[in-house]
């Protein structure tokens, strides 16, 4: 008994081995601590910050489809430059090639719009790319933008450039049968213009 009370720790022991462990440990555990509370801190900083730029960026770009923008281009490269990190900056892009008249100027818009961060965005971008590549004559520039696997929603607008690109290649029975995915694969949309396309071109030999 005697060996087993001895055994045992009082509680001014137990105290003094807690002074001794915090003298030696306590400044490494609230460094760690302030460390926790700088990175929760900064985290949340961080995401407000992600929050307040997208929503202003939304405004502006607003502003551009609105039409209450006084300066359009100006705006337009407030979003490139200011923004670059939301998908506002590559909608400006695109909306800058659309309006754009020279289609040298309208490629690299919709280029920058591409390398968006956003999937969806950039394949968007990629497709309006593809088909201004087609009308400046870059066949080949084209033709590998629309070797890229795409969901199904963009099947039949994928189908349809790839049948631009055979009629621009004087392929014309290729032309054919993209036209005609593109028309089966459109479901409920219209497809009077697909149509159009594929009549042009007749039912071949």
């Amino acid at each position: 008994m005697a060996d087993l009370m001895t055994g045992l720790k009082t509680d001014e022991e137990k105290a003094e081995e807690i002074k001794r462990w915090w003298k030696e440990n306590g400044t490494s555990v609230l460094a760690g601590v302030a460390l926790a509370v700088a990175g929760v801190f900064g985290w949340q900083q961080w995401q407000s910050h992600k929050v307040t730029q997208s929503e202003e960026a939304s405004g502006l770009f607003s502003q551009i489809t609105n039409g209450t923008t006084i300066d359009r281009a100006g705006t337009i490269k407030k979003l490139e430059s200011d923004y670059s990190a939301t998908p506002y900056a590559a909608f400006a892009s695109m909306e800058k090639a659309k309006a754009e008249k020279n289609n040298k100027i309208a490629i690299e818009a919709l280029r920058a719009a591409a390398e968006s961060e956003q999937v969806n965005v950039s394949r968007i971008a990629k497709l309006r790319l593809s088909r201004a590549l087609i009308a400046d004559g870059q066949l080949d520039k084209a033709a590998s933008l629309l070797k890229e696997k795409l969901p199904s929603a963009y099947t039949s607008l994928l189908e349809e450039l790839k049948g631009d690109l055979h009629l621009a290649k004087k392929e014309i029975d290729q032309a054919r049968q993209s036209y005609d995915r593109a028309i089966l694969s459109a479901g409920r949309d219209s497809v009077e213009f697909l149509k159009m396309k594929r009549n042009n071109l007749g039912e071949g030999a």
